[in-house]
């Protein structure tokens, strides 16, 4: 007789459907029902892109070569725009895209904590209301959410068997992450060193070798364009400087920090950029990069313990449960949805832990990430395409919390042994 809750062969296939459907459905509704407030494009992608489908280069200014956004989002919307016609098209692929990371998501925790607990990593995902939103804007972190679960789980998939294909191929999507965000290059390391404990032995340096060949290919390319485009090897873009000075400045610091302002914006904002402006007239993109992470660096060394308040509010902001823009109730009903998110999710590090690395890689990723915008300027939707990451985890969570109440007993399989668990264990 199966006991209650028990899946046996059934592996929720229909379930799992009817959840990204609901993805899909709920993205639509949000896109639709919000077309006249969607935001515009502040920061240039869309025109990168067009400008890219039309043979005009890439650049913000036809004709003029830039580096200033890195070049994986316009490449999608140029590849977008060319094969569709459309800019909406871009929009509406966002939305499936949020089908596609939920299905992720759902395979991840099915190989840690069960067939049955899968699916709420796929629900988490679903009815996320910070990847709902964000898949109306012509923003990366849409298309970014999707680049991060799919290489992390192409990357522990290649740890299962000594297959260097396998590991060029989570190279290649490693690249492309960090071609849309230059942060996830911190995944590089991190990837080597679970390497040294959960890969195969067998081949063990070659696949390493591998990987970081391929992890080179997308950015050294970016490089070698940047330097016939641009006149230097710039693996990143030229936007870095700009982005650490706007969090390393007094006014910031003395407003923001340590002001009663929340945020930064307004008059303010707008007089500040306005000084960097002319800073920058009559100089190249790549010596006003330079300037500014001067300047930003100035900051840093005249006041250290002032440098490191600027640092911990920007941390603080990444992780922030709620925006600070949201009225009151959908302040509660955000923050209580990440405050649940995060909770189960640090219940299923305790889980997770011992069914293989995803649990040593989630938090790598968070704490480096973190690292990364406590140096950089912050704000709560770059931490977005962690999200998912933390969907998997808390089905985990839930599956410690529930697991033996539902006699739960479907097994489980490690990333590198045959052993079988049981969530209910």
């Amino acid at each position: 007789m199966t006991n209650p809750g028990v899946s046996g062969n059934h592996s929720h296939n229909w379930e799992l459907f009817a959840i990204l459907v609901a993805a899909i459905a709920l993205r639509v509704v949000f896109v639709v029902t919000t077309l006249d407030r969607l935001p515009p494009d502040t920061d240039n992608y869309l025109a990168i892109g067009q400008n890219l489908s039309t043979g005009q280069g890439y650049s913000i200014e036809p004709g003029v070569p830039t580096a200033f956004r890195p070049p994986g989002y316009p490449v999608f919307i140029a590849l977008v725009r060319t094969a569709l016609g459309s800019d909406w098209s871009v929009i509406a692929l966002q939305c499936l895209m949020g089908a596609a990371v939920a299905l992720i998501a759902a395979l991840l925790a099915r190989s840690i904590a069960g067939d049955l607990f899968s699916l709420a990593a796929a629900v988490f995902v679903a009815i996320d209301p910070y990847q709902i939103a964000v898949c109306g804007m012509f923003m990366t972190e849409a298309f970014f959410t999707l680049l991060v679960i799919s290489t992390v789980a192409l990357f522990l998939r290649s740890l299962r068997a000594a297959k260097p294909l396998r590991y060029a191929v989570a190279g290649l999507a490693a690249g492309a992450a960090a071609m849309t965000r230059p942060e996830f290059l911190v995944f590089i390391p991190g990837a080597l060193l679970i390497m040294v404990f959960a890969a195969q032995p067998k081949r063990r340096v070659l696949c390493a070798a591998v990987f970081l060949v391929f992890c080179a290919v997308l950015p050294g390319g970016w490089a070698y364009r940047n330097h016939n485009a641009l006149g230097s090897w710039i693996v990143t873009t030229t936007h870095g400087g700009y982005t650490h000075r706007l969090a390393y400045n007094a006014v910031f610091y003395d407003e923001v920090a340590t002001g009663n302002q929340e945020a930064w914006e307004g008059e303010s904002l707008r007089e500040w950029q306005g000084r960097l402006k002319c800073e920058a007239e009559g100089i190249s993109e790549t010596k006003a990069d330079a300037f500014n992470y001067k300047m930003a660096s100035g900051f840093v060394a005249g006041d250290l313990e002032r440098a490191m308040h600027v640092a911990l509010v920007e941390g603080g902001g990444l992780w922030r449960p709620y925006p600070l823009k949201a009225g009151t109730w959908q302040q509660i009903a955000l923050g209580g949805f990440f405050t649940i998110l995060a909770t189960l999710a640090a219940v299923g590090v305790c889980v997770g832990r011992r069914r293989g690395p995803f649990a040593a890689l989630s938090l790598y990723l968070f704490g480096a990430t973190t690292v990364v915008h406590m140096y950089y300027w912050s704000q709560l939707r770059m931490r977005i395409p962690f999200h998912p990451l933390l969907a998997v985890l808390a089905a985990c969570g839930l599956a410690a919390f529930f697991g033996r109440r539902l006699h739960e007993a479907e097994p489980v399989r490690t990333l590198d042994t045959k052993q079988a668990y049981s969530p209910a264990t």
